[in-house]
């Protein structure tokens, strides 16, 4: 009876609830958002070079490249996870707050300059997603 106790909480422990639902999906834009800036930072590092054997290792020793590579995999992991549990007509959609993401780490991790139109459209992404997952049918 025990066995069967422990196993039922497992299947609805923290991680299949509601906070389990946003931890997953603020992992996976903290993941996806540093991804896309430590390629940038890399790129930026390797400068203007030619498509050569040369600039090939140099991506393969760059650290901005790893970490980028990194975060892509632990990215796709926690993709999954939340498909698991959200269906992808929701689920597509609401993964646009990587581009929120992006923009406030430009903005606040690279001193990138946001324009005011850049702020119209976060809000409107943001509005975006309430609309949606407002429309959103209870499970």
């Amino acid at each position: 009876m025990e066995n069967t106790d422990t196993l039922k909480l497992a299947d609805h422990g923290w991680l299949h609830g509601r906070l389990g639902t946003i931890v997953l999906w603020a992992l996976l834009i903290a993941l996806e958002s540093s991804g896309q800036i430590a390629t940038k930072v890399g790129g930026d590092q390797l400068g203007q070079m030619d498509f050569t054997l040369q600039w090939l290792h140099a991506v393969m020793l760059n650290p901005g490249v790893w970490i980028a590579i990194a975060c892509y995999i632990g990215a796709f992991f926690v993709w999954m996870l939340i498909l698991r549990r959200s269906s992808l007509s929701l689920a597509f959609p609401l993964s646009s707050l990587v581009f929120v993401g992006v923009l406030l780490g430009s903005w606040l991790g690279l001193g990138e300059h946001i324009s005011t139109l850049h702020w119209i459209g976060v809000a409107v992404i943001i509005a975006g997603i309430a609309v949606l997952a407002d429309g959103e049918p209870e499970h």
